[in-house]
């Protein structure tokens, strides 16, 4: 199943699709323009991975890391579907990457490699912008290139781990 977070009519509504348009969590259906779409959950701090793919990591003329590369990100860095981001005014370089966005549904410490996929509720995609103008390092990207105010479009809709026979 598909669900989203809307806001309409002043309040905020859980939603799923619905025959081509959007059942509220009040019962109304209404169409999909006529929400503003809000991030699919409420995000707190986010742990991302980065140089991630080796196709990214050949872009910029390097190695990927052999231990993975965590950075954090904010709830301000992200808006909803159809949201803006905004350019600051002295950047001309603003790169974009489509990434999976994997949700995890319940606490999760020490987690076997084999067990990992049972604390996952859901999958989304998020589009995660880079400053490059502010880069200093690849390794260690400073929070102006990845944690700005509304750099992070996340969304419309999780999908359901069980949905997704192989993420």
């Amino acid at each position: 199943m598909r669900k989203a977070r809307t806001a309409y009519g002043g309040a905020i509504h859980e939603a799923v699709e619905w025959e081509g348009k959007l059942k509220l969590d009040d019962g109304r259906i209404v169409d999909e323009h006529e929400v503003i779409w809000l991030t699919p959950i409420e995000p707190r701090t986010v742990f991302a991975l980065g140089l991630n793919y080796a196709d990214h990591a050949a872009e910029l003329a390097f190695s990927a890391p052999s231990e993975p590369l965590v950075f954090l990100k904010s709830p301000n860095t992200f808006v909803g579907h159809n949201a803006y981001t905004r350019r600051p005014v002295d950047v001309t370089y603003m790169h974009y990457e489509c990434e999976l966005a994997v949700i995890i549904g319940k606490t999760a410490r020490n987690v076997k490699t084999e067990d990992a996929y049972n604390y996952i509720k859901g999958y989304s995609v998020a589009n995660d912008y880079a400053i490059r103008d502010y880069l200093e390092n690849y390794y260690r990207p400073n929070l102006r290139v990845k944690n700005r105010d509304t750099g992070t479009p996340f969304g419309p809709w999780i999908v359901d781990a069980v949905d997704v026979a192989d993420p």
